[in-house]
């Protein structure tokens, strides 16, 4: 189930891109507790899955077909499962997840409400959402860079939204728990608690 290779495989092509992988899955992994159901939302080649802890599952949901063909020949578990679809549209007939990562995902969603919701029913009751995205700050200089071939051209053009710390605050079902800045502030790290009823 290691995931040999898997750098290579990733469709980002800037000279930084996998070293800013690794240092989104350094941020999310803590949050990740031994023996989690984990959904790993744009889950690309998968990187996440060779540094789960003891006894999780996993699930990776991703939009492109070509992705998800190769993740499932690359892995193979009773535990791994890798799904074609879009959040939007998702639903998962087993138990609800502990953790959902979303490294370098929301800032390519159209909107940070309607992935909330559609993210709430899967999520179980003070489970975690997890997720990285760019700070506002960091557009101009994601451009740039971009140009001298830094970062993911075609990764960068796809970015619909950039959010803030204040646009994680007061959606009804979730509790920002964790906010840190790394990447000299230029990217966020957020940690969203769902909240069961009376909570």
């Amino acid at each position: 189930m290691r995931a040999g290779g898997s750098a290579a495989r990733s469709g980002l092509d800037g000279r930084l891109s996998g070293y800013l992988k690794k240092r989104r899955l350094q941020q999310v992994l803590p949050f990740i507790p031994p023996g989690a159901r984990v959904l790993d939302v744009g889950c690309d080649d998968a990187a996440l899955l060779e540094h789960l802890p003891v006894g999780a599952s996993y699930v990776g949901l991703d939009s492109r077909a070509e992705t998800i063909e190769l993740d499932r020949r690359q892995f193979r578990g009773a535990n791994v499962e890798f799904v074609h679809g879009d959040l939007a549209t998702f639903t998962w007939p087993g138990a609800s997840f502990d953790v959902v990562i979303l490294a370098a995902v929301l800032e390519h969603l159209d909107g940070l409400g309607p992935a909330l919701a559609a993210l709430y029913p899967l999520v179980a009751g003070n489970g975690r959402l997890v997720a990285t995205t760019p700070a506002p700050c960091a557009h101009s200089i994601l451009r740039a860079g971009a140009v001298f071939g830094l970062f993911a051209r075609e990764s960068l053009a796809e970015h619909k939204n950039y959010f803030g710390r204040r646009d994680f605050i007061g959606w009804p079902g979730w509790e920002l728990q964790t906010y840190q800045r790394f990447e000299l502030g230029l990217n966020q790290l957020l940690v969203l608690r769902r909240q069961v009823t009376g909570s």
